[in-house]
């Protein structure tokens, strides 16, 4: 490892001696920096955005249109090019000491806001559970190995006072090599896994941020390396630290090799980065186009049939489950035209002659779920409830929503389909917050 560390050395020594760099090569540099760490970091913890979209998104900022991705995803890269700022900052302020509220901060910066995801019980069961970001978890979050053992991280009891040394250890620690502290806070952050979600991407922005504060450049874990990086890992599980450290080591050689070029006013444009080039530049002359479709009614009625209906019928197809517990299990589908100020029952509508006289400009469809009479409460006639969920039509996409049911929502533009998966989700958290109602309302 000391003659990894050498070679460091050697590379910040003759970096330093060609600093200051030129605005225009620090420019260059840190875009090339802001393009591989947010590229990279969210694509490990499966960002499904390509490289050419991330420098599209980074280069267009909110002109960006969203056409291969979700909105979660183009939100969560631009959240996390703003956590990048935000440490760029920390590091500049050299005397300042990092807190448990700054590690708070960064996880609810990339995460954005509270979601709803999948999880499994103690013993065995799937349910589902708020994510709640900047807050440390609240159940275990240990993770099943390829080999079937358990790695476990910090239980939740323990995170606060693990925290607490952490930060200790971090703030009275600063004489070892930057590189030895970067990786044992990415390593220690790693161990204790904090928060329900974001901790890959936090220990690798709080690495950052100590190398940034010692005048190193970042280091950026590749995707396509995501292998070897995970094994690094798994090696310090297993008491080799040092192997970790010479990974993360050989990646800020990568780093430095690219800023002494950007220093030199060379490229640092890497083989391959043409092509990618002439991609981003091909999809930001066509996003000067209407690359997505825009409302009308034909382009409703397609998303209703391929999707739309889809959902509805999963929804409709597990009510089912409540029969014999209320007497009556009811659905009405809505819809609402503002335009022609015209509210009514959907499916009628779809029978007549709404799929030749595209002039409605429907903006939006419903569907509601009523639970009536309870047989256990016979004489209480007309005791239920409902739960309701909409699909907006905007003009460039539709977005799914469940009036009673926060966590539920998805938008999409008309180009793209709901996946088997959504229509999973959406249905069976719906169906959860009617059982949820049901047992309120019977008890």
């Amino acid at each position: 490892m000391q003659v990894m560390l050498n070679e460091i050395d050697s590379l910040m020594e003759e970096l330093k001696q060609l600093s200051p760099l030129s605005e225009k090569n620090q420019s260059v540099l840190w875009q090339k920096f802001r393009l591989e760490w947010n590229y990279n970091s969210n694509h490990i913890e499966g960002n499904t955005m390509t490289y050419g979209d991330t420098k599209l998104l980074l280069r267009l900022g909110d002109e960006f249109r969203v056409e291969n991705n979700t909105i979660k995803e183009v939100n969560e890269m631009r959240a996390h090019d703003v956590a990048i700022y935000t440490i760029d900052d920390w590091a500049k302020a050299r005397e300042r000491k990092l807190t448990e509220s700054d590690i708070r901060e960064l996880n609810r910066l990339i995460l954005v806001k509270n979601y709803w995801s999948d999880a499994i019980t103690k013993t065995g069961q799937p349910t589902r559970r708020e994510i709640r970001v900047g807050e440390y978890k609240e159940h275990p979050n240990h993770v099943v190995l390829k080999s079937g053992e358990i790695f476990r991280y910090a239980e939740p009891q323990e995170v606060p006072a693990k925290m607490n040394d952490l930060l200790q250890w971090y703030n009275d620690s600063q004489d070892a090599h930057p590189l030895v502290t970067a990786a044992f806070l990415h390593y220690k952050f790693v161990l204790i896994h904090p928060f329900d979600d974001g901790n890959g991407r936090v220990s690798r922005l709080l690495m950052n941020y100590h190398l940034m504060k010692n005048d190193y450049p970042p280091i950026i874990v590749k995707s396509a390396d995501k292998k070897n990086y995970l094994y690094a890992l798994s090696q310090a599980d297993a008491g080799n630290t040092d192997a970790f450290i010479d990974y993360l080591g050989r990646q800020l050689i990568w780093s430095l090799e690219i800023s002494l070029k950007a220093a030199k006013g060379e490229s640092v444009e890497e083989e391959g980065d043409l092509v990618k080039e002439i991609e981003v530049w091909k999809k930001q002359i066509k996003s000067g186009l209407p690359s997505t479709p825009k409302r009308s009614d034909k382009i409703v009625m397609n998303v209703y049939d391929e999707s739309i209906s889809n959902l509805f019928d999963a929804i409709l197809e597990k009510s089912k489950v409540f029969e014999g517990i209320f007497g009556d299990v009811l659905h009405k589908k809505v819809y609402e035209s503002p335009k022609n100020n015209r509210v009514g029952i959907f499916e009628p509508y779809i029978q007549k002659g709404f799929r030749e006289s595209e002039n409605e400009n429907i903006e939006y469809v419903g569907l509601k779920v009523t639970l009536k009479n309870p047989v256990t409460r016979p004489d209480e006639s007309g005791l239920g409830l409902s739960l309701n969920l909409s699909i907006k039509f905007k003009t460039f996409e539709y977005v799914i929503r469940g009036d009673s049911v926060s966590d539920v929502e998805i938008s999409k533009s008309y180009n793209q389909k709901l996946s088997t998966e959504e229509i999973k989700s959406i249905s069976d958290r719906f169906i959860e917050v009617l059982f949820q109602r049901a047992k309120e309302l019977i008890n």
